[in-house]
């Protein structure tokens, strides 16, 4: 019992020192900034609109133009959809090909190095 009392007391003096470190150390103690005078603030210049992409999300793209009912809506996005796939699909296989060229430049210095 005396044990559990002591381990009991010095786990206790422990986070009192962590809450005391906490309290004296860690707390900001700088002054408030002043607040700031009341002067009127001049307006900033009107910066351009950026340029956008064309939408080509989903949710941009399976909205129903007037006049369009919800299946040619769907169909658009298809195609949409798979324009992008094709366009994904020729950046992979660029790609791969860049690998290629590289593993075939790698070996060929890994030739030269053995030759040494």
């Amino acid at each position: 019992m005396a044990s559990r009392t002591v381990v009991l007391g010095a786990v206790a003096a422990v986070v009192l020192a962590g809450g005391a470190y906490w309290f004296l150390y860690m707390q900001d103690d700088a002054p408030p900034p002043p607040k700031a005078a009341a002067v009127p603030a001049k307006p900033a210049a009107p910066t351009p609109p950026k340029p956008e992409a064309a939408p080509s999300s989903a949710a941009a793209s399976a909205a129903p133009m007037p006049g369009e009912d919800k299946l040619a809506a769907l169909d658009r996005q298809i195609k949409a959809t798979q324009s992008k796939v094709g366009e994904l699909e020729k950046t992979v296989t660029d790609l791969q090909g860049q690998i290629a060229a590289k593993n075939k430049e790698i070996a060929e210095l890994e030739k030269k190095l053995a030759k040494k």
